[in-house]
Parts: C-alpha cells; sequence; structure tokens
C-alpha cells in the first residue's frame, strides 16, 4: 500500500514542480491546426471504421446464429461480440463529434447503470414479447440501455441458455439480439459517415455558412486533450474505484464493467492502449510530439509516456478477470497499484502536459462529466 501511495506522490511533486508558474497561452491557434487534423485522420476516422466494420460483422453473426441458435452456433456470436466490444473500447474516449447526437454514447454503451435500469427495462420487454418494438424505426427510440452492448451481454453470456428452449420466448430474445447487432451497425456507419461527411460541422472553426462552431483550433485541441482525460478519469473513477473495496472481502465485483463476459479488464487495457495511441498520435504527429515542438527542452511527453507504459504493464500483468481480481488477496494489490497509476496519470495531464500545450492547469473542460 505504502508504495501505491509513492507513486501518486512523485507524480504529484513532480507535475507540481514543472507546472508552478500560472500559465498564459501565447500559442497561435492556428499552430494546433496541423495535430488537430493528424488526430482525426489517424485517430478518430480509423478507429469509427474499425468499430463500423466490427458491427457489420456482428450483424451478420447475430442473423446467422438465429436461424439456428444452439450451444453449438453460439461461440461464433460471441466471439464477434468482443470484436465488436473492442472496436467499442478502442474508441469510446472519442465523446465529441457525431456521437454526442441523438444518445448515440448511451444507446451503444448505456453504463454505469446505478438505478439497475437496464435489467428493469430488459425484465420489462422480455415479459412482453411486443415484437412491434424491435422494428428498426421502433427499437431506436426505446430505453436507451437496451439499445447496445450491455444489453446484448445480458443475452449472450448470462441468460444465454434461454435462447435454446424453441418456444416464443426464445424467438423473441433471438429478435432482440438481432434489434441490438442492427441498432450498434446503424450506429455506428451514422457516425462514420457524418464523421467523413465535407459538409458536416465538426472540427470545423467556420462552417460552409459562415456559422461558428468553435473559437479556433485550440478550442478543437481542447477537446482531444478532453478526450484523454475523461478516458483515464472513467479508468479510474468508475472502472476501478466503483469496484475495488479497501479490501478483497469489500470489493464489489458485480459493479465492474462488462463482467458478465469478463471483460472488465480487457476493456480498461484497451482503454489506456487508446490512450497511448491518442497521445502518440498513432506513429504519425500526435500530442507528445506537439508538446516537444512547443516546448523542445520538456520532459513532460517522455515522462507521461514512460508512466502510461508502466500503468499498461501493470495492467496486463493481472491475471484473473478484474471482478475476481478484486476478491484476490494476491491480485487485489495489484489492481491498487493500477489504479493508483492511473491516477498519477491524470495528475499529469491536468498539470504539466495541459500546461505545455498552452491549456494552464485550471482548464475547466476536464472537470465534465
Amino acid at each position: 500500500m505504502r508504495i501505491i501511495y509513492l507513486i501518486v506522490f512523485l507524480a504529484l511533486i513532480s507535475s507540481l514542480v514543472n507546472a508552478i508558474r500560472p500559465a498564459k497561452n501565447l500559442i497561435p491557434p492556428e499552430k494546433y491546426f496541423r495535430v488537430n487534423q493528424a488526430l482525426l485522420k489517424k485517430h478518430i476516422l480509423p478507429r469509427y471504421e474499425k468499430f463500423s466494420s466490427q458491427t457489420i460483422k456482428l450483424d451478420l453473426a447475430a442473423r446467422q446464429f438465429c436461424k439456428a441458435p444452439s450451444i453449438a452456433n453460439l461461440p461464433l456470436i460471441k466471439k464477434k461480440f468482443h470484436s465488436a466490444a473492442d472496436a467499442w473500447a478502442g474508441v469510446q474516449h472519442i465523446q465529441f463529434g457525431p456521437i454526442e447526437e441523438q444518445l448515440r454514447l448511451n444507446r451503444v454503451y448505456y453504463w454505469p447503470d446505478k438505478h439497475n435500469t437496464g435489467s428493469r427495462h430488459l425484465g420489462r420487454l422480455l415479459k412482453s414479447e411486443d415484437e412491434t418494438l424491435l422494428s428498426e424505426e421502433q427499437f431506436s427510440i426505446i430505453s436507451v440501455a437496451l439499445q447496445g452492448f450491455p444489453a446484448l451481454e445480458r443475452l449472450l453470456f448470462s441468460q444465454s441458455e434461454k435462447l435454446f428452449k424453441q418456444d416464443r420466448s426464445s424467438k423473441f430474445r433471438c429478435g432482440l439480439i438481432q434489434a441490438i447487432s442492427l441498432n450498434l451497425r446503424e450506429i455506428s456507419a451514422a457516425v462514420l459517415k457524418e464523421w467523413n461527411d465535407p459538409n458536416n460541422p465538426f472540427l470545423q472553426v467556420v462552417t460552409s455558412s459562415g456559422v461558428q462552431i468553435y473559437s479556433g483550433e485550440n478550442e478543437i485541441f481542447q477537446d482531444y486533450l478532453a478526450s484523454l482525460y475523461g478516458n483515464l478519469r472513467a479508468i479510474h473513477d468508475l472502472k476501478i474505484h466503483r469496484t475495488l473495496g479497501e479490501t478483497p472481502e469489500s470489493s464489489r465485483p458485480r459493479l465492474a464493467d462488462a463482467w458478465r463476459s469478463g471483460r472488465s479488464l480487457r476493456n480498461i487495457i484497451l482503454n489506456l492502449e487508446a490512450a497511448q495511441k491518442l497521445f502518440e498520435g498513432e506513429g504519425d504527429f500526435g500530442i507528445d510530439d506537439f508538446i516537444e515542438m512547443l516546448k523542445p527542452d520538456s520532459t513532460t511527453a517522455k515522462d507521461f509516456k514512460t508512466y502510461l507504459k508502466y500503468t499498461l504493464k501493470t495492467a496486463r500483468s493481472i491475471s484473473l478477470p478484474l471482478h475476481q481480481a478484486v476478491r484476490d488477496q494476491q491480485q487485489h494489490e495489484q489492481v491498487e497499484r493500477l489504479k493508483a497509476q492511473v491516477l498519477a496519470l491524470m495528475i499529469l495531464v491536468r498539470t504539466r502536459v495541459s500546461t505545455a500545450v498552452g491549456m494552464g492547469t485550471g482548464f475547466n473542460f476536464l472537470d465534465g462529466d
């Protein structure tokens, strides 16, 4: 436990020492243009392309499975579920742009579900067996808790045995699986199309109609920085802290993200890898290069990459699924270490990184939910 507190303490001291002076943004807004465009073309678009392609495969697998639901055919659709969920975990941190429209974020991934809304709404829908609600038009406007991965996970992993009874209920369940899969396919396709649409206002300071969306390229970059911080914050606050108790006995495994499919730790690792790629620009011009261009003598970019590398190493060293690891005497300490390391990365972003890119330590957008 002492080493965990030391990790956070050292990160905090390092950050405060390097960000001791009040930041004044003397960086011309147009300086941000290169990094904004590089991250759009190399990070955002390819990841949404992958999400779209994987949801197409999931949709096709759902249709095929429901032609003849069986235990033998279940592994294939589960595999496609994992591939699509992997793709989502790799782009989940981008919470601006088209994904913000029409409640798409919640429709794809309604979690955390603090009031057990998904379970209650799923129970009601299954009891009703109302097939009119499964039409594409109707399904897109029902409860958001039923439209995405969490509901599909329940049907395929914790309730899969009910798919094989060859009765009206099992048929309805399969219809619901197909409705969710198609919904994910349609949402991912729409988001990708809107990002690629030359007439859309995303990442444009001024649209073709002259309407100002952002005040400048620096404001666009704020969304990227907020995505980096928000990703780390979600991992720390929602995916680890809610689950991890002070002792294995006091931990709450069923509050873990996607515990039914055993994806909790896998999602965290993919989220961290996405943060790494965002910071490094997918090998192109990234936030790290931007910092080094602005401050050639700064070690901020190098330090962040080193911290993140060790954080990923810790996450990958946890040998049990997260909902089991938090209850295991040996693995519990590793999860605590991971939580502390993610917190250290958050501190780095809020202080040294945000200061280095001209946002200052008082970057208010980082405080958003």
